[in-house]
């Protein structure tokens, strides 16, 4: 974070270097100084231009590279930031923090791979460089390389146990793993080093839901809304937890809540009409599904059930038409298996 200057602070430590630059125009120390107030303050134009001040005096200095690369970071100009983080490794080929800031803008332009040949030399420079392997590891997560990442947040914490977003994210790749017991002591771990991080209850309640454990998932679902009640996806998830663990009622409040925060939200729709067809209120099952059809044109799933209540109800024409939408759409998205279920439905209704 930048740090916290009062206006009248500021005023005077730039009107102090100001000054100082007056009476000596080429003292590098205080064009030094002055970037880096500029710096605080988040105005990186002004900061990058003393540091250009610094490279017409010395343009072999690796250190002003390396704050000006900073800088058009900051500002999104990352060709620029590449270029002089690339001249201070020119210059200083074992400096390994240039190759962890230059690491880190290659993975903001999603370049993973040049990014992992960084962080490798900065972790052969300094072995003990924390940043390079938790930075690597979002890199090898981006690739899919989820075994790497995982060995490069396990270094993280070897290196500092109590590191909270280590946890977190092992707990994440563990999880696109389907390693679900890894991934909850993970979680687990996260939330007693942090217990306000929803996210770290949000995917432990994702995780429970997978595996079945309904009871806990409800749990932390509920957590993550009371400190959060406005995030619809909670609610869906959590009411897709209620159906699944037959709380009909229960899960019908939570579609109706998810979708009063977002009233597009075609999945809630549909499993609101799910949980109304269960306790047999057709007729807003119905509703429920013809919505998430005029949201979603080609719900493979919304027209097969909603052909599925009609056919309950006797209305066979409705019945037919539904289901052989939901036949051609599931057909359309290579889905074979329900494809030849709905068919199997289409030839009882014949």
């Amino acid at each position: 974070m930048p740090q916290e200057w009062e206006s009248s602070d500021y005023q005077d430590a730039l009107q102090e270097l100001n000054l100082e630059l007056q009476q000596n125009p080429h003292d590098v120390a205080v064009y030094y100084r002055r970037s880096e107030l500029f710096y605080a303050l988040e105005n990186y134009s002004a900061g990058i231009k003393d540091l250009d001040a610094i490279l017409q005096h010395d343009e072999q200095d690796a250190l002003a590279y390396m704050f000006r690369g900073y800088g058009y970071g900051q500002l999104k100009n990352y060709p620029q930031a590449i270029a002089d983080y690339s001249k201070a490794i020119e210059l200083c080929p074992n400096y390994s923090k240039a190759y962890f800031n230059r690491g880190t803008i290659y993975n903001q332009l999603k370049q993973y791979q040049h990014a992992i040949t960084d962080f490798n030399r900065a972790i052969i420079l300094n072995p003990e460089y924390l940043d390079a392997y938790y930075n690597r590891g979002i890199a090898h997560n981006k690739l899919a390389q989820h075994q790497e990442a995982i060995a490069d947040y396990t270094q993280v914490i070897r290196l500092n146990p109590d590191d909270q977003p280590a946890y977190y994210n092992r707990g994440n790749t563990y999880n696109k793993l389907k390693q679900y017991s890894q991934a909850i002591a993970d979680y687990e771990r996260a939330i007693a080093l942090d217990p306000q991080d929803l996210e770290a209850y949000y995917n432990r309640a994702n995780v429970y839901h997978k595996t079945q454990v309904y009871l806990k998932a409800i749990a932390d679902y509920t957590h993550v809304i009371k400190h959060n009640p406005r995030h619809a996806p909670t609610h869906y998830n959590r009411g897709t937890t209620y159906l699944a663990a037959q709380y009909f009622p229960e899960a019908i409040a939570d579609f109706t809540a998810a979708i009063r925060l977002n009233p597009n939200y075609a999945e809630a729709y549909y499993n609101r009409a799910v949980a109304y067809n269960k306790i047999k209120d057709y007729q807003k099952a119905i509703a429920d599904h013809t919505k998430a059809i005029e949201l979603k044109s080609d719900y493979a799933e919304a027209y097969g059930n909603l052909g599925l209540v009609y056919q309950t109800l006797g209305k066979k024409r409705q019945a037919r038409a539904n289901l052989q939408q939901a036949a051609t759409l599931f057909k359309e998205q290579n889905n074979l298996a329900l494809y030849k279920y709905v068919e199997h439905k289409l030839a009882e209704l014949k």
